[in-house]
């Protein structure tokens, strides 16, 4: 096949084209999340942004615990199932989630409000402690239907949602600064109007919706199985991305917490769309193994590391040599970050390599594995995080980050191999197999010049 071919294939193959709706929606994403951001680093006081990257990072806890119990497990298990078997799953969890999160949001907000209110006498956040859980909960309810649309490869509805979100939290940005009320709490309410636009539009668009058989009991359990382990990794991660925020608020300040996360808005683009990549290929993945096509799923995932690499190597480069005007808009106050760019650069690219090397892991269904090797690099995190951030500052912080996902990294490429060594030897044993079937059908007739000598 010539290199004209081979551009038309590409262009055409269905899967391809739906990778790229899917980099175009989580693109759409990644500037809605930035510019958030953004108003808050340059229209806020340090303090207030430092205060918004606190509590936006309760919705990464939230979602990571959804995650782990309701949507990595949906995205593997779905496309074992078949028909009504497969409806009555869907909306089994649908409705199950409810049990496992509304109670907790509810405890959370209640610790707000006594946190607040009875221990501080801060009366005036009573009300951010009960819209903030609820932002969350919508977050997570747009994404269960995010995910689920993943899942169903039905990558124009993601478009339309994500669409719909940037629309209204462009709309929100733009309330806000005229009426000059920048704040964390408003940056969170303009997030939380596009989650819930995103949501009803994507819960609208979404069959499954109406089933008569449901199974919640049974579909919580058959997700529990594999979300215990989920769950454990979840936490992992929870210290292995998060603990630099305590760390670096509880020892040095808010203010440095601040130049961190604003050295990371740079890179935020590559974060999300990682994050977006990595569901098609779960989403695909666990359909080619389901039909026992392991070799094309080794190939297809290798293909897209290496094209996430590549995009990584332009963009990065691009923010370098752009630093100067990029962080000149931030203002003075954030004029020292260039050292924490290129080290969330380097953070960046091992972790788009772990993380795709993670989907085959979740794919294979070795949750356990992972678990284990998260635990051992959310260790090493916080143990490095610790020492590094007392002995160089800000820059240790991420240095820890870096230690901990390559440890990981080089964990992943470990088991990989080894799955990738089993699953081949699988489907090997199959075509031989299947060979037989196929020869044993044959009429006797045709066997018999087959076997006589020339």
């Amino acid at each position: 096949m010539g290199l004209f071919e081979k551009t038309k294939f590409f262009i055409k193959n269905n899967d391809i084209q739906k990778v790229v709706t899917t980099i175009s929606a989580q693109a759409m994403l990644s500037i809605a999340n930035f510019l958030i951001a953004l108003m808050l680093a340059k229209y806020a006081p340090k303090k207030e942004y430092g205060l918004f990257v606190f509590l936006f990072s309760f919705i990464g806890i939230f979602h990571g615990y959804h995650g782990a119990l309701i949507s990595a497990p949906l995205m593997v298990l779905v496309n074992q199932k078949k028909g009504s078997e497969k409806a009555g799953y869907i909306a089994s969890l649908g409705i199950g989630r409810n049990f496992l999160l509304v109670p907790i949001l509810l405890l959370f907000s209640a610790s707000l409000i006594f946190y607040n209110a009875i221990i501080l006498g801060q009366y005036q956040y009573i009300i951010p402690s009960v819209l903030v859980p609820l932002v969350i909960w919508m977050y997570i309810s747009k994404e269960f239907f995010r995910t689920l649309n993943f899942t169903l490869l039905k990558t124009n509805t993601i478009f339309v949602m994500d669409l719909l979100m940037v629309l209204t939290v462009f709309g929100g940005i733009y309330l806000i600064i005229l009426n000059k009320t920048v704040s964390a709490f408003w940056g969170l309410m303009v997030l939380g109007s596009g989650y819930t636009i995103s949501y009803i539009y994507g819960k609208t668009k979404t069959p499954y919706k109406r089933v008569k058989n449901l199974f919640i009991k049974e579909a919580l359990k058959e997700n529990w199985s594999y979300g215990k382990w989920l769950l454990l990794g979840m936490f992992s991660s929870i210290f292995q991305s998060r603990s630099y925020i305590y760390i670096i608020s509880g020892m040095i300040g808010l203010g440095a917490l601040a130049d961190v996360s604003a050295s990371r808005l740079f890179l935020m683009p590559m974060v999300l769309l990682n994050g977006s990549v990595v569901k098609i290929m779960i989403a695909k993945g666990s359909l080619m193994v389901s039909k026992n096509e392991n070799r094309k799923f080794r190939n297809f995932m290798i293909y897209f590391i290496l094209v996430l690499v590549a995009i990584w190597f332009v963009y990065f480069v691009t923010i370098l040599l752009f630093s100067d005007l990029l962080i000149g808009y931030l203002g003075e106050k954030y004029s020292n970050v260039h050292g924490l760019i290129f080290l969330w650069g380097i953070y960046v690219l091992i972790q788009t390599i772990k993380s795709m090397l993670g989907t085959s892991i979740i794919v294979y269904k070795r949750f356990k594995n992972q678990a284990k090797y998260d635990i051992f690099g959310a260790v090493t995190v916080i143990i490095s995080c610790f020492f590094f951030v007392l002995l160089i500052g800000k820059s240790g912080a991420i240095l820890s980050l870096i230690a901990g996902d390559f440890l990981v990294m080089l964990l992943y490429i470990k088991l990989f191999l080894k799955i990738n060594r089993e699953s081949l030897a699988r489907t090997s044993d199959l075509d031989v197999r299947d060979l037989g079937v196929q020869l044993q059908r044959l009429p006797s007739t045709e066997l018999e010049p087959m076997c006589k000598p020339d």
